[in-house]
Order: C-alpha cells, then structure tokens, then sequence
C-alpha cells in the first residue's frame, strides 16, 4: 500500500488517547485535532468521548476505516491494535511506543510480528519508536511534544527525514522559531516496515518539496539509497548528515536504534558524486537544506560582499575564502559604478562596505548593478537593520531580487530580537535568510556545491 495517503489524509484515528494533560495520548490528541480537517476517531475502552470527540470501544466498531491511525499503547498492545487495524484496512499506522528492537531480542521479535501484520494486510508502519509525523499544509501533526514547549513548523519547502525522533524534532523546533518552514517532518522510529528509502520515496514525488535533509544512523539498503539520491538530486537539493561514523558514534547508534552501519570509509567523496551535500551538525543539515530550497544554484567561485559594517566584510571574506570562494576586486568600470551608488567614505572595493550611512535604495542600487555586470557568480548580503537609513522596506527589495533576478544570493542578519523577527518575515518569503555571518556563508557554499553538480548535466 502506497505512503502518498500521508500528504492527503482524510482520517485519523487515535489508539491510547487520554483525558490526562502529560500524558503522550492526551498530547498526542491535542496536537491532531488543533489544525487537523478531516475526520478524528478516537478508541477508548470506556469513555464516551475526549474533548468534545467521540470515542469508539473498540478500531472494528469504526464506521470507516481510518486513513492514518496514531497508537500509544505499551508494546504488545501495539501488536494487537496492529493486527485489528489491518483488518479494518488502515493504511498507515504510527506506532510511537519503544520497548521494541532497541531493546533487545525479545523487542525485535515483536518488531518481526509488525512486518508480519503489515505483508499480511498490506498497511504501512512508521515505526515503532516514532516521535510521529508533521505535514503542515494538510494539519497533520501526530508529534508527542507540547505546543507549549515546542514550536511547529509552517508550511515550506524542505522535508525533514530522521532516525533519530528526539533530535529531529528538537532541531525542527529550533528552526520552525527562526521561521523555517517544512513540507513534512517524519520521525522512522525503529523502521519494522518503512525504511528512509521508502520515506525518501514519498518525499522526492511530493511537488510542495524542494529539499530534502536527512538524519541517519544507518542505511539498510546502500546501493538503492545511493541510486535514487543521484535521481532525486537532478530536482531536488539534498543534504545528509550520518550519525555514528567514530567508535563511540557507531556504538551509541546501535543502542539507540538497535543497529549498526560501520563507516570506515570517507563518505564525502561517495555523497558528492550522487548529489548529496553532507552536513556535519544539526545546524549545517537545516541550513544548507534551507538554502536548496530557497536559493538558486551557484554556478562559480567568484562572489561579491554587500555589507555596512566593515568587520562583518572582513569575517565573511576569510570564511568564504577558506570556502574556496574567490572575493575579487570590481573591474575598474564596476568601481566606478559602484562608487556613484554609496557614500564618498564607503569603499567598492569588495567586501562593498555601505558603512553606518547605508540605505534601502543602496542596497537594491548594488544588487542591480553587481548582477547586470556579470562580472559574479553569487552575492552576499548582510541586511543590517540597525542602522537609520535600513528599514523593513529592505525585505520587499530582497524578495523582488530573489524572485526575478537571476543571480544568487542569500542574506545574513546579526542582532537581537528586533532582527529575529526580520529573519522571520524573510523566511516566510521565500528568502533564503541566515542570523549569523558563519551561517550565511555555509548557505551560500551549500548553494556552490549544488552548482557543481548541477553542472554535470549541462555539457
């Protein structure tokens, strides 16, 4: 049975859901029906309903069968749930529940008896040991977190896969404050029955998806893995970070997820060659994937710095550089172009420092002549708002020139609370937006490395 039914569910239902605020179910519950449109079902030995939705004794009494059932129930409870639920002809089911391969034989036997259930019926199963599943624009949320404690993400353009549901949605919740938006989120679990392959599957067709980043600790099929990443790459940005590649990394994932991919090779090379940008930390993965997603590619080392504040110039140039960018001078005709554009103390020199006087009409000024000279193959804008003459007008001329114009960029932003939220309203626009000098710059070579691949198909 095809995954496709997670981007357009018409139904949940909810196994284990409680009246008690803390419990998973209750959250469970809460987080489902807070955006969710369609139909809620709930199953309950006893209660008659759970605020305000009615419940069901038992998944057979259901008057439908449910497109996407949610269990919180200890482990053999969850197999029974399992089986009532591929009788009834659920087509996916979540499973959030440990106490399973991660602890040992006795766990995976009864993972044995998912896989069982689920060739039997034909139902899929994510999980178990999921943290759950977020697809915004349909308000699918079966996450165990609370809204309170937890920021979900608007809809965007990157879907998120990860074996780890802890770290995933704990990164998500990092970038969903910073304005960040997701396609899908979807935590593997222990993977009884759908793989990251099959995950990546679902993702890679999904229009609303641009990039695609994911955590994992292990590759059960590395051939096909490796195979699809070269066809998916051709369309979509996609960027992996692998977790247990030391000794103590390779030992803590087979006591996380209950096994073990050995990493005594160099992935980088392998990962480049199928149009897979590897991240190193949880920042990097969301950044670089943010960047895909938002940014064009960049076609060449020669790159141009738009700033008002001079040592921001001179940090970015020595990242960028140690980058393999190239922060060369304008020729002497672009100077003088520039020159008309900025203050007489203000150098065109690249970095092009604005200084403290920088203005909106500046910055939109630089940017049209930078990419009308074709003398650059990306830029780099830091939009400083503190400064008098910047204002939120600046954001409207940072869209504009990242929906029409040709050239790519990304912007970086350094401050406080005030440019967070200008951070925010650039995401929520599409562009590709950084709150620190180091950040910007990873994006911008996440798009340079997209470039070179890119390129392979265009001699």
């Amino acid at each position: 049975m095809s995954l496709d039914i997670i981007f357009n569910p018409g139904s949940i239902c909810i196994i284990g859901a409680s009246r008690d605020k803390g419990k998973v179910g209750n959250v469970i519950l809460q987080n489902v029906s807070r955006e969710f449109k369609g139909k809620i079902y709930l199953i309950h030995p006893v209660a008659q309903e759970i605020n305000g939705i009615r419940c069901f004794r038992t998944v057979q009494d259901l008057p439908e069968s449910p497109d996407i059932a949610v269990i919180s129930l200890p482990p053999e409870k969850t197999i029974e749930s399992l089986e009532e639920l591929g009788k009834k002809g659920c087509k996916v089911s979540i499973p959030v529940s440990g106490g399973f391969g991660e602890q040992g034989e006795k766990g995976k036997q009864l993972e044995m008896k998912i896989k069982n259930i689920c060739e039997k019926y034909g139902m899929r199963v994510i999980g178990p040991n999921t943290v759950g599943v977020i697809v915004p624009r349909v308000g699918l949320n079966t996450a165990l977190t609370e809204i309170d404690k937890t920021t979900f993400p608007r809809d965007g353009k990157v879907s998120f896969i990860s074996q780890s549901g802890a770290l995933g949605l704990l990164s998500m919740d990092a970038a969903s404050d910073n304005g960040m938006g997701f396609s899908s989120f979807i935590s593997l679990g222990n993977e009884a029955d759908v793989t990251e392959n099959d995950a990546y599957d679902l993702v890679s067709k999904d229009t609303g998806t641009q990039s695609i980043a994911l955590y994992l600790e292990k590759i059960s099929d590395t051939d096909d893995f490796l195979k699809k990443s070269r066809d998916i790459s051709r369309t979509k940005g996609i960027v992996l970070m692998k977790g247990g590649q030391s000794e103590a990394g390779n030992r803590a994932t087979s006591l996380h997820t209950g096994s073990l991919f050995k990493s005594n090779f160099s992935l980088r090379g392998i990962f480049n060659q199928h149009g897979i940008i590897q991240a190193f930390s949880e920042t990097q993965l969301l950044d670089y994937a943010l960047a895909l997603a938002y940014g064009k590619p960049v076609m060449g080392d020669r790159i141009a710095i738009i700033t008002s504040a001079g040592g921001v110039g001179v940090v970015s140039s020595d990242l960028l550089e140690n980058k393999g960018f190239r922060v060369s001078k304008p020729s002497k005709n672009l100077e003088e172009r520039l020159r008309k554009i900025i203050s007489p103390i203000a150098s065109p020199l690249n970095p092009i420092d604005m200084t403290a006087e920088a203005t909106d009409d500046q910055y939109e000024n630089l940017l049209k002549e930078i990419e009308s000279s074709g003398e650059y193959d990306s830029v780099i804008v830091f939009a400083l708002f503190q400064t008098a003459g910047v204002t939120e007008g600046l954001i409207d001329i940072l869209r504009s020139f990242n929906e029409k114009g040709r050239m790519p960029f990304v912007v970086g932003v350094l401050g406080g609370e005030y440019t967070k939220n200008m951070v925010r309203k650039m995401l929520s626009l599409g562009i590709p937006t950084f709150p620190s000098i180091e950040r910007a710059t990873d994006g911008v070579w996440a798009l340079r490395e997209r470039g070179k691949f890119m390129r392979r198909f265009l001699k």
